[in-house]
């Protein structure tokens, strides 16, 4: 079929823009790790947020970066492994689609995702390479046990998409047009896997094309100002290998969703009641 986003016509033999796209079975995750890949100085939301994880997943392991913030050592435990590393969050708050191309803000842009890559690596490893891995953050709660539709391998809510403006599109099917060079691969049109919960073979496997072809797929620095950040830059490694984004209904977001804190669902999203009022997001 052929799928028109702006100016560009893909052929593909299903719908990428397509919100949902699951199966309807659905299978228990039980072996689970969680990666905290920031936490900088939100104390309060960040330990509410590992006591949320225990009270579901008592026996998984977290490992946790503190990036530029608080020394969370006091936590530390057979089950938590925390480190202090340098922040290579704050600097993208400057980078927008207009500078994005300086040399200097390439570089922070490019270090950020090494460093997640790393940081990734090194969590799965102390987690005991777990079927599944939950790349989480200090507002979002785990309250339930987490489900996986059928055959997906990296779960989120798509509720972003590629067509939102022309220069969106523009810079998405910069990066598609990079990431089209591989057999097998798929387009990256919707993306929202906040927290990012994925499966730790296949996370592997396109790491491996990603490593064996970084001169190529490091340009996508080139073509979009933000590929870094966690819920993208998983949906471009996944795309490498042909798994998009599959949306779950176990999220909801407390911005977004009046009901959250009714609708039972496990993966909670935007909870800031602790956040620091001082702090960048707020409540």
């Amino acid at each position: 079929m052929q799928i028109d986003i702006g100016r560009f016509t893909l052929e593909m033999d299903y719908d990428p823009t397509e919100v949902v796209n699951c199966s309807d079975k659905k299978i228990p995750i039980d072996s689970i790790g969680f990666i905290y890949n920031c936490v900088f100085k939100q104390k309060q939301a960040f330990v509410r947020s590992v006591e949320a994880i225990r009270e579901v997943y008592p026996e998984s392991k977290i490992y946790v970066v503190s990036d530029g913030g608080l020394d969370y050592s006091f936590l530390q435990d057979e089950y938590i492994e925390t480190t202090m590393e340098e922040d290579t969050v704050s600097p993208l708050k400057n980078i927008s689609s207009s500078n994005f191309l300086t040399p200097e803000n390439q570089k922070i842009i490019k270090t950020g995702m090494a460093a997640t890559l790393d940081r990734v690596q090194r969590g799965i490893e102390y987690c005991g390479n777990p079927e599944w891995i939950c790349m989480t953050e200090p507002d979002v709660l785990i309250r339930g046990r987490i489900t996986y539709p059928e055959s997906a391998k990296l779960l989120g809510t798509r509720i972003n998409w590629a067509g939102y403006t022309e220069t969106c599109v523009e810079m998405f099917m910069g990066m598609n047009e990079i990431i089209s060079e591989f057999e097998g691969s798929s387009p990256v049109i919707r993306w929202g896997s906040v927290p990012v919960i994925f499966h730790t073979e296949t996370f592997f496997k396109a790491l491996k094309i990603y490593q064996d072809n970084f001169d190529k797929l490091d340009k996508i620095t080139e073509k979009h100002y933000a590929p870094g950040t966690f819920d993208l830059f998983m949906g471009i490694l996944f795309s490498l290998v042909g798994e998009p984004e599959t949306y779950s209904d176990e999220y909801t977001e407390c911005l977004r969703d009046p009901t959250w804190e009714t609708n039972g669902k496990p993966i909670v999203h935007q909870y800031r009641e602790f956040y620091e009022k001082s702090d960048f997001y707020g409540k």
